[in-house]
């Protein structure tokens, strides 16, 4: 007759072992691919007015007001939109970044409802260095020495929006479409 003896196993052992069959059961692990996204935190507020024939209004990315043959029949809701630009680079690293993005804003749609026409006609931005942005412009916004894992900034846009009124009144929405590019990463 033989003895065999048997040892209990060490908890780390038994821990790795776990670990390298799930890894070869499961694969290595993915990371997310890097993703730049712009969200719009709120939209450009014209606000509520009355117009006779045409006119326009100007909201200033600090949200200031001036109107030409506008009449406002409201306070308090107009205002810029707000933009959030943000880089995830989808891993643990801490080494600081330095990004550089381009931002093309498109020409806005003409909107026709109810016998007005409303056209954004031109931009304002606070991003430093383009104050004054014309309808397919490109942009470039800078994001330095970021080492979070999510990288980003904001910035407000105003406009100018011009007016005709041929009948009837409406309710208008104009989103400012703008996309966004990574350009460098270093």
């Amino acid at each position: 007759m033989r003895w065999v003896m048997f040892r209990k196993p060490r908890p780390l052992t038994t821990i790795g072992a776990i670990c390298t069959c799930l890894c070869l059961c499961l694969g290595p692990a993915r990371a997310a691919p890097p993703q730049l996204t712009i969200v719009p935190q709120s939209d450009l507020r014209f606000g509520s007015f009355a117009v006779m024939g045409s006119g326009y209004r100007i909201v200033s990315p600090s949200g200031a007001v001036q109107d030409s043959g506008i009449f406002s029949t409201t306070t308090g809701d107009t205002g810029p939109a707000q933009f959030i630009v943000a880089y995830d680079r989808a891993n643990n690293s801490k080494r600081a970044l330095n990004l550089q993005i381009q931002l093309t804003f498109l020409p806005p749609q003409t909107v026709q409802v109810g016998g007005v026409t409303a056209n954004l006609s031109a931009y304002q931005s606070d991003i430093p260095g383009a104050s004054q942005i014309v309808p397919g412009q490109i942009v470039e916004i800078n994001i330095p020495n970021c080492a979070a894992r999510v990288c980003q900034t904001t910035f407000r846009m105003g406009g100018r929006l011009d007016v005709d009124r041929t009948s009837g009144g409406a309710s208008v929405a104009i989103p400012i479409p703008v996309d966004a590019l990574l350009v460098s990463v270093k």
